[in-house]
Order: C-alpha cells, then structure tokens, then sequence
C-alpha cells in the first residue's frame, strides 16, 4: 500500500460507511473555510472588525476539530444517527447567524451557507428534525437583528462596502456554496437513480414471485393451487347452469421408465414438450395445469363430445412433437361435471375413470360413467 493510501486511511478510515460520513464532514468543513477566507479578506476591505471575526473562526474551529474527533474515532455509531446530523447542522445554523451578526453590509451573502445546511438535512433527518433547524434557523437569525437594533456597539463591524464590491463579494460567496450545492445535488440524483432502480427490480422480483405463486416452475403452465382455483371458478359457474365444461386427468403412460432410461433431465423435457403440446391444442377459454409429477388437468368448456375431440387431438400432438427419439403416450379420465357436483367430486369420478384406461392397456382415455 502506499504512503498516500495510507495516509487516507488515517485521516479517513478504511471503514467505508465512516468514510462516507468524514466526506459529508469534508464537504461541509471546505463551506467553512471557503466563508472564513472571504471573512478574513473582510478585514483589509474594512466590513469586518478582527476582534469579531477571531472569536467566529474559534468557534468554527472548534466545531470543525469536535466533529472530526467524534466521526473518525466512532464514537458516533452507538446513536441512531452515526453522522450526529442534527448536531452539526446545528452548529452550522448558529455559525450562519453569527456571520450574519458581525458582516456588517455584507451580512445578506453571510446567509448562503444555510442553503448547504438543509440541503444536507434532506438526506437523513425526520420532518421533526428538519422542523427543528428551521425553527433554530429563525430564531437565532431573529436575536442576530435584534442584538444588531439594541446593542449597535457590540456589532464591530463598519465600513461601507461599494456596490461592485459587494456583488463581487456575493459571487465569491456563492462560488463557495455552489460547489458544494452540487455535489449534494449529485448525491441525491444518485440516490433518486438508486431508489428507481430498486423500485424497477423489487417490481420484477414481485411479478416473478406472483408468476411462481400460480405457475409450474419446470413447465410454465398452471401449477395446482392455481389449477385448483381456475377449477372452483369453473364449478361455481357450471353449478349456476351458466357455463358446462369437462374435467379430463391426464397421465403420462411409462413416465418412471423414460427417467430410468434416459435420465431426469430427458424427463424434465418431456414434461416441458407435453405441456407445451397440449397447451398448443386448446382453445381460449381452456386450461391446463400439472397436478402432480407426471399428471395434468385439462379443463375444456363443453359436453364430453367435444372434450372426446380434444383428447385425440392431443394424443396425435403428443405421438408426433413431444420427444424426438421415442414415442411418448397418455391416459385419460374424462368427467362432465353434473349440477351440484363439488370439485372434489368431479376429480374422484375422472381419477377412476383414469385409471380404467390405464387398467385397460393406456395410451387411451376413458370416460367417467
């Protein structure tokens, strides 16, 4: 490591959110000392009397040396707030009333530092806080105009400073605001940039998390607590006398021996390419969902005619486009769902009918009495 590495390291810590805290210290401590190099030019200009202007550069001095020692030391990090935030924002409140005390006609551009001072505030403190520097703000601002009143002879500053001198003065001053304005404002488009990017991510991760909550992770189609549901949906409907519909189970024939074979993973395809055969085959207002391992729910809207039709229509699918090297075959129960008949119900009359197909030699369907 080098010197100057090392060098930082003392001065600022290797600590990171330390070291972020020291550089808003920094920040502020170059405000500081931008304002106290043209209160100190103050002094030959004859607006600044050197009595008052020791006694403010004590103080911030003071406060610049407090704050250093408190950060770098970590002493801070057992309060809620490590930065002591409110601390030093409200001596930097009480150092703008000061200045605005003892500058005399230049006292207006004594006020600029306190734009740095909530602008800092903005990016931690409460409304209870920020509340709290605005009325320590005006307060203090307030005793600065009355002390200037009643008490003319402890303001020691005098002089009158030319109209071009002064607006020199003004854009001096803010050539130490600016800066620092900016790099607050950089800060805060970041975190802005970062908040957005966040708030983009925490949506996606809620889309993916609600698509997981209804679909089958391996196939992409209905998983069976959505499966479950779309089926409720479809009895309560049915049960009304408003929309007919067909239940069909739907197993793979030999689904243990293609693991066996060929391996899982040949398995996991052809659970993907079944799905994708049969989903392909439906129209609009048909579902399927997998119900389990190799078994899946196929619901169709009409009489058992028609859910006849649909079952050849995805054998033929399945023997052509389901696997490359072998063929792959199903069983069947199929079951018209009668008025008053429960899911449950439904599903035991089309399980057993599933079974009699494969009872009956697979790759066929049945259909429940």
């Amino acid at each position: 490591m080098s010197m100057f590495s090392k060098l930082i390291d003392i001065l600022g810590s290797s600590n990171a959110k330390r070291r972020a805290r020291l550089t808003q210290w920094l920040i502020a401590s170059m405000v500081y000392l931008g304002a106290a190099t043209l209160l100190i030019t103050g002094v030959g200009q004859g607006w600044m009397n050197t009595t008052a202007l020791s006694l403010w550069l004590g103080f911030v001095f003071a406060v610049v040396v407090i704050s250093y020692a408190l950060l770098r030391s970590g002493w801070t990090e057992r309060f809620r707030d490590p930065s002591v935030t409110v601390w030093q924002l409200s001596m930097g409140v009480l150092a703008v009333s000061w200045g605005y005390l003892i500058c005399g006609p230049m006292r207006t551009s004594a006020l600029f530092p306190i734009m740095v001072i909530f602008a800092f505030g903005a990016f931690t403190l409460r409304w209870r806080q920020i509340t709290f520097l605005t009325v320590l703000a005006l307060s203090s601002l307030i005793v600065a105009v009355i002390l200037r009143t009643l008490f003319p002879h402890w303001v020691p500053a005098r002089g009158e400073v030319p109209p071009m001198r002064l607006d020199i003065n003004n854009v001096l001053m803010l050539v130490v605001v600016l800066p620092a304005l900016a790099v607050v404002a950089t800060r805060l488009s970041g975190l802005r940039r970062k908040l957005s990017e966040q708030r983009a991510a925490l949506t996606q991760a809620l889309l993916e998390v609600e698509r997981l909550a209804v679909s089958d992770e391996l196939t992409g189609i209905a998983n069976r607590r959505s499966t479950r549901l779309m089926l409720e949906r479809d009895v309560s409907l049915s049960s009304r006398a408003i929309t007919p519909f067909c239940l069909a189970i739907v197993d793979i024939d030999h689904f243990k021996r293609i693991n066996d074979e060929l391996g899982h993973g040949a398995g996991d395809d052809v659970l993907k390419a079944f799905a994708h055969c049969v989903t392909a085959q439906l129209r609009s207002s048909d579902s399927v969902g997998r119900w389990g391992g190799e078994e899946f729910v196929v619901v169709t809207h009409g009489n058992l005619e028609g859910a006849a039709r649909l079952m050849e229509r995805i054998r033929h699918a399945v023997r052509t486009d389901c696997h490359a090297t072998r063929p792959v075959a199903f069983s069947a129960g199929i079951a018209q769902h009668r008025p008053d008949e429960s899911a449950d119900e439904l599903l035991a009359r089309a399980d057993i009918a599933l079974y009699e197909a494969k009872r009956a030699g697979r790759d066929r369907y049945m259909v429940a009495a």
